[in-house]
This record gives structure tokens, C-alpha cells and sequence, in this order.
């Protein structure tokens, strides 16, 4: 056995586990929450695997993944890597186009995909990757046989008499498997340019997940599966729940994740910032609504739980009375705010981007920790990771123990170790841009170390504007601190080599809609309301604040309200809800120039 490949530790864990519940999923036509346990998922990757040997899948091949998050993703991911293959995950929500660049530069003949609408996204697809020859549905298997393609049932039972004739073929696959071979590729979001294959091998993923377990132990925990598994950050989570044995529970949808944590009632839970973002609104929009009284409480017992939350964390002890304040402010506010993630958590992640330090030290005052942890892709998802035993709100934490960072004389952060990537795919000349001279991986981002190694990030450095003055300009802090404000739910900052900044804002329509009712104001539609100058002169008021807390050339002249919100689906979000700032400023070139035409310098856009 070669445990420190994918396939050895997950042939171990099956071992050691067997009958224990390793995943809850809904059944998509019933309804129903059903349980796995790993003997039973381990049945299903060796006869899928199997039959992927019957499709003529070898090492070394590339096999396509094109689903939203679900049960049958992991199980065909395992069963692609237990032969040697090389799993190529695709974005449910990617367009054929892009669909189609992926699957050809890649090379993949076979591809998974969740329902009948991918399947002829796929078919689309394949105009543009001749290379595709097969294509497995994971659901309508009726339709499926009727139309002679290949379902993930006729799969199975293809793995099962391929397995019966061939009945050492898996056995001897998966333990030759070395650590240095490739694993998966996983595409960038291409968010600044075509989506590039990183090469990730057995090696990169299995010492990082050695690395977060020994830096966040874990045992017998449970969390929410819901984020992309084409993306690196939950991909390496799944694999890490893995290696510690923990039981995954398969959202059904996005919108449904917090029911789900309080019927699930996870211990360990990984998110991205814009989700908790979502629900620190809605408790706050809550608490407006409720009485005075009522708010009143509130606000006393979170103040209790911020002065409990700052002593903790400088060490130090918490005064006899206000420990008794803090029982009496946990029963009737705090506890209930802990229960929205089902009351059971003992820490959650947050990456993917940055996150607000507000919203830590809001989470943490009601007793829920979030631990920042910052990588890229490249970094097979994590490169530092802030410890429950010491972590700083402000900071993305400490190296891991299997990488070293270090800053670049120009601000750039630096990194080597066993989770950095070998490459990207048919690339070499990206490849040779993405490392320095010795060695060190160039992460693109510009951040600061403080003596105790934490580090912090300030900026993309790809991002960062440069006005007509000659200022440097993080767009993505001046952006957080207006979404820190419940009314907005997106911004976008603009200016590089411009005399001042401009911003496009969207609103969360749940707020607009309640502010609109506290003010009592009438209009035709939703689209009207965004423009009411009510509604704008509110989000000029929260601009205004905002800038007093900048220097003067951080701050945002002028702003237009968009009446659209920003999201995967108009392609102006990548699928962990971070910006597309090429995408926002093609869309809206004409509404960007319009802030910087002498004649229109106009706060908001006119009602018409």
C-alpha cells in the first residue's frame, strides 16, 4: 500500500471506517436525505472505476467532471484518481464556450455530467473538443438508455463485469499510483484572462491535507458540503474530511445551506466571505425590524460578548461580573445567533477571498470562530491558516507546516513547499512567468508580515489601481468597507490611471424593500425603486462615510446603482463569489465613462 497517495489513504479509511456514515445526500427525484457509509461508497468508486477501464480510461488520461456539488462528484472523482486518471473539474455554470476550451485543452475523451441540460451543453461542447467521446450522465438514466448514452447505472454494471473478468486490474492500478503523479487539473476562474490548467499531483494534495490536519485536529466531525468542487478550496476540504474521517453532508442548494446547518448541525464548516456576509445582513435586518426593547438587548448583549471576545483573545481574564453579564447575554441573544449554523460548531473556515474584520469579531463576539486562511489554486488551497489556538482577526495566519512564505522587495507574497503546483498544463511559458529565478512561486498577491509570521493581505497586485497621480490604490479594501453596510450587496471600484476613483454598486434587495416600507414609498417596480432618490441619497450616505475613513485619493467621487445584481449566472461573479472586474467593466463601460464625462458628474443615475 502507498499511503501517501490519494487512492492509499483512501483504501486505509475505508479499513478503518467501514460500516460508519460517511455522507448524507438528497435523492433528486424523491426528496429523501439518504446515508452512505464508506464500505458503500467504496463499492461504487471500484465499479465505476472499473468501468471507466471498460471505456478504455488509462493513467494518465483526463476525465471531465461537470456537475454542481453532489454525492456522485466525489464518487466519480475517486474513482478517476484510483485508476490513475486525471480528474478535470468544470464550473456547472460554465457556457459551452468556455466549456469547450477546458475540454479540449485538457484532452478529455470521457466526462461525467449531473442532467440531461449538461449533457447537450456537453454535446455542444464537443463541436469545439473533438477530442470527447463519451459522456456519462449521473441522472435521467431512462432518458439516457433511450437515447443509447451512457448513465451512470450502465456505468456500474459495465465496472461490475469488467471487475468480474478482470478481477486484479483495480487492485494493481491504484497501488502502483506514484506520488508525483498528476491528480487533477484544476482551471482557474479566469478572471483576468483565458482559465489555465494547474497541474496538482497525489504529493501536493496529500501533504497538504496532512498539514491541516495537524494544524486544525479534527475527529468525528461533520460539515456542509456546497461549495464547487471544481474549485480547489472545497475539492481539498472534501479530501481532508478523508483523512480525518469526517462525514459530509451534500447541499441540496445554495439558498438552502443554513437549513440544512440547522438539521445537520455541523462542527467544521468552510465557507467563502460573501456567505457570511449574507447572513450577518439578515440578522442585522432582523434586529432592525424587531422593537425598540428588543433592539435595545441586542445590542447590549453583543457588546458584552465583544468585551468577552477581546479579552479572550489578548489572554486575558474575563472580570467576575462580566462573566455573569455574558451568561445572561448568551442566553437570550447570542446562543440564538449560533444556532443559525445548527449551535453545534466548534470552528469554521473561511477563503477564497478576503473577509471583513467586522464580521469576525461580530461572529466571534456570539461565539462562533472563523479561521481566515489564505492560498490560491496553485497552493493546492491553503498556504497559512490561522490555529484556533492562536489566531489574529486582521490576518490570514501562520505558514503552514509544509510551506514557507516570504514578501518580495515589491510587496509580492512568496511561496515554496510540497503544496505548491507542478505546472501549469501545456503551458511552459506560463509555467516560467509564475515562479522566481530560486524557486518561489509568485502568488500575484501584495501583502505584510508581522513578527509572529501572521501575514496579511493588502491588495491584488494585479488589482491594485494607479491613478493619474501616481497613487497605488487597493480597490478591494475601499470596497469592503462600503459592503460593510447591510444596504449593499456588491462594489466595484474603478480608476486605474484615472484622476479619481468611481464605484458600481447593487443593493440587497430584501433591505430596499424594508427601508421602502419604513418610508413609505411607492413605485411601479423593483428596477424603479433602486433609482428612487430616497433609496440613493441612503447609499450616498453610506459613500460619504466611507470616504472619511480614506485618504483623499481613495475616495469615491461618484457611483451609479445597477439594477441588476451581480452573479455566476450573468458571468460577473466566479462560482466563490469573487468579482470579475474584466466582465463588470466591459458590461458597463457606458455607465463608467458617463463618471468620468465632465458634463454628467452626477452622484447617481437620474430617475426618470
Amino acid at each position: 500500500m502507498n499511503p501517501r497517495t490519494i487512492p492509499g489513504l483512501y483504501h486505509e479509511r475505508v479499513q478503518r471506517y467501514g460500516d460508519r456514515i460517511g455522507s448524507y445526500y438528497r435523492d433528486p427525484s424523491t426528496g429523501q436525505w439518504h446515508s452512505q457509509s464508506w464500505a458503500d461508497g467504496f463499492e461504487q468508486v471500484k465499479d465505476l472505476a472499473n468501468g471507466l477501464y471498460a471505456l478504455e480510461v488509462t493513467a494518465g488520461d483526463r476525465v471531465g467532471i461537470l456537475s454542481e456539488t453532489r454525492i456522485e462528484w466525489v464518487l466519480a472523482d475517486l474513482a478517476i484518481v484510483n485508476i490513475g486518471a486525471i480528474t478535470v473539474g468544470v464550473y456547472a455554470t460554465s457556457t459551452v464556450e468556455q466549456t469547450g476550451y477546458i475540454l479540449k485543452h485538457a484532452g478529455v475523451e470521457v466526462v461525467f455530467v449531473e442532467d440531461w441540460s449538461q449533457y447537450e451543453k456537453v454535446k455542444e461542447a464537443a463541436k469545439i473538443a473533438k477530442c470527447i467521446r463519451t459522456i456519462v450522465l449521473m441522472e435521467d438514466g431512462e432518458r439516457a438508455r433511450s437515447s443509447k448514452a451512457t448513465d451512470w447505472e450502465s456505468l456500474l454494471s459495465m465496472g461490475q463485469e469488467f471487475g468480474h473478468e478482470n478481477p486484479d486490474t483495480y487492485e494493481e492500478g491504484w497501488r502502483s499510483i506514484q506520488p508525483d503523479a498528476l491528480a487533477m487539473l484544476v482551471y482557474t476562474s479566469g478572471t483576468t484572462g483565458p482559465p489555465k490548467g494547474v497541474m496538482l499531483t497525489h504529493k501536493n494534495i496529500y501533504r497538504t491535507i496532512e498539514a491541516i490536519a495537524s494544524t486544525l485536529p479534527t475527529d468525528n466531525d461533520l460539515g456542509v458540503v456546497f461549495l464547487p468542487l471544481s474549485h480547489s478550496l472545497q475539492r481539498v476540504a472534501g479530501y481532508a474530511g478523508i483523512y480525518t474521517g469526517g462525514t459530509a453532508v451534500f447541499a441540496e442548494r445554495l439558498d438552502k445551506i443554513v437549513d440544512h446547518m440547522r438539521e445537520f448541525r455541523p462542527t467544521v464548516q468552510a465557507s467563502v466571505p460573501r456567505i457570511y456576509e449574507k447572513i450577518h445582513t439578515k440578522i442585522r435586518a432582523q434586529v432592525e425590524e424587531a422593537s425598540p426593547a428588543r433592539q435595545k438587548v441586542f445590542h447590549w448583549a453583543l457588546d458584552v460578548g465583544l468585551q468577552i471576545s477581546r479579552l479572550r483573545r489578548s489572554n486575558k481574564r474575563v472580570p467576575m461580573h462580566l462573566a455573569a453579564q455574558h451568561r445572561l447575554a448568551d442566553k437570550l441573544v447570542l446562543s440564538k445567533i449560533r444556532d443559525v449554523f445548527g449551535g453545534n460548531i466548534r470552528y469554521m473556515l473561511s477563503g477564497a477571498a478576503p473577509i471583513a474584520e467586522e464580521l469576525l469579531e461580530f461572529f466571534h463576539a456570539c461565539g462562533v470562530v472563523i479561521l481566515e486562511g489564505y492560498g490560491l489554486t496553485e497552493t493546492t488551497a491553503p498556504a497559512t491558516v490561522n490555529r484556533l489556538e492562536n489566531f489574529r482577526f486582521g490576518t490570514v495566519g501562520q505558514d503552514l507546516p509544509i510551506c514557507k512564505t516570504r514578501i518580495a522587495d515589491d510587496g509580492e507574497i512568496l511561496i515554496k513547499g510540497d503544496n505548491v503546483f507542478a505546472g501549469y498544463w501545456n503551458d511552459e511559458e506560463a509555467t516560467k512567468a509564475a515562479f522566481t529565478e530560486d524557486g518561489w512561486f509568485k502568488s500575484g498577491d501584495v501583502g505584510e508580515k508581522d513578527r509572529d509570521g501572521f501575514l496579511r493581505i493588502t491588495d491584488r497586485k494585479k488589482e491594485i489601481l494607479i491613478t493619474a497621480a501616481g497613487k497605488n490604490v487597493s480597490p478591494a479594501n475601499i470596497e469592503k468597507l462600503v459592503r460593510a453596510a447591510p444596504l449593499i450587496s456588491q462594489c466595484v471600484v474603478h480608476g486605474d490611471r484615472s484622476k479619481y476613483l468611481v464605484a458600481l454598486i447593487t443593493l440587497e434587495e430584501e433591505e430596499v424593500f424594508a427601508m421602502a416600507d419604513r418610508m413609505g414609498l411607492k413605485t411601479p417596480d423593483s428596477q424603479s425603486l433602486l433609482q428612487h432618490p430616497s433609496i440613493v441619497s441612503e447609499v450616498q450616505l453610506i459613500v460619504d462615510r466611507c470616504n472619511r475613513n480614506l485618504a483623499r485619493y481613495e475616495t469615491i467621487k461618484y457611483f451609479r446603482i445597477l439594477t441588476e445584481d451581480l452573479s455566476v449566472e450573468n458571468d460577473l461573479l466566479t462560482p466563490t463569489l469573487k468579482l470579475k472586474r474584466r466582465n463588470i467593466r466591459e458590461k458597463y463601460a457606458d455607465l463608467i465613462a458617463e463618471m468620468y464625462e465632465g458634463k454628467k458628474k452626477l452622484r447617481q443615475v437620474p430617475v426618470e
